[in-house]
């Protein structure tokens, strides 16, 4: 879909349902996504969840990883502005883009969820995922770490160097920044986190927004380890893939709130 088309009243009202939208829209118009786990053929280990259609699971004797992409709308109702009223959710902006006219995504964010019931100990590492689009791009992760920690982020992109570049260094620019990466710090899905028998571990893996002709997308995850050596290497490791479709486009605001 070209961004530059603006959705009629009655796609609107679709789109805001199909969006799962809530809250009040503070911009005339913005930019909705919403993605849809596509179930492989003929794969037993995948699975939808009844109580969240967003939410796929992929089961592996005993151990499950759950993935759920998030709209901007969930992601600023997680992370709401502060009582003086910036906007510190660090995966989402506020901030209306003239030349587009509308307020675009910054980041894709998806919720990842690792259960070990059987195995001594996984590891999910994020920095063996992959985006990529049914156009052929290729997105790669954004790592939490933070700056001058000196961890190489596996050939991935570094939040910590997005907002000091992007977002400026001083004053109440520089306080809002440390607030973001404060969030990013303590929600998203750190690597060399291994999940022990009996364990679970959750957390945010995010990366660039997605291509507006993306139409679905696959998030690869390549080395995820069962088992270890006596040196703690990875001994045995699976790769497996979720599949989302992507439907995605400017929404003019001007609904209710809705709850």
């Amino acid at each position: 879909m070209k961004t530059n088309k603006i959705v009629t009243a009655h796609i609107v009202c679709f789109v805001s349902l199909w969006l799962g939208c809530a809250g009040l829209i503070p911009k005339d118009m913005y930019y909705g996504i919403a993605m849809n786990p596509l179930l492989p053929e003929g794969k037993g280990e995948y699975q939808v969840d009844a109580d969240d259609p967003k939410r796929v699971i992929f089961s592996h004797e005993g151990m499950r990883v759950a993935v759920r992409p998030y709209t901007d709308d969930e992601l600023n109702e997680l992370y709401p502005p502060l009582t003086d009223g910036r906007h510190v959710n660090p995966y989402t902006t506020n901030e209306l883009d003239t030349d587009l006219g509308y307020v675009p995504p910054v980041f894709t964010v998806f919720k990842v969820e690792v259960v070990n019931d059987t195995y001594a100990k996984i590891e999910f590492n994020p920095a063996n995922t992959m985006l990529t689009t049914n156009t052929g791009r290729e997105l790669r992760y954004f790592d939490p770490g933070r700056a001058g920690e000196g961890v190489e982020t596996g050939g991935g992109n570094r939040f910590s160097a997005y907002y000091q570049t992007e977002r400026g260094r001083s004053g109440l620019d520089k306080d809002t920044n440390l607030e973001r990466m404060g969030l990013i710090y303590k929600t998203a899905f750190h690597r060399f986190r291994p999940v022990f028998r009996g364990d679970e571990r959750s957390g945010t893996l995010s990366f660039a927004s997605l291509p507006n002709d993306a139409t679905s997308v696959l998030l690869v995850v390549s080395d995820f380890a069962l088992a270890f050596d006596a040196s703690g290497n990875p001994e045995q490791v699976i790769d497996f893939q979720f599949e989302f479709s992507v439907a995605q486009g400017v929404v003019a605001s001007g609904v209710e709130p809705v709850d």
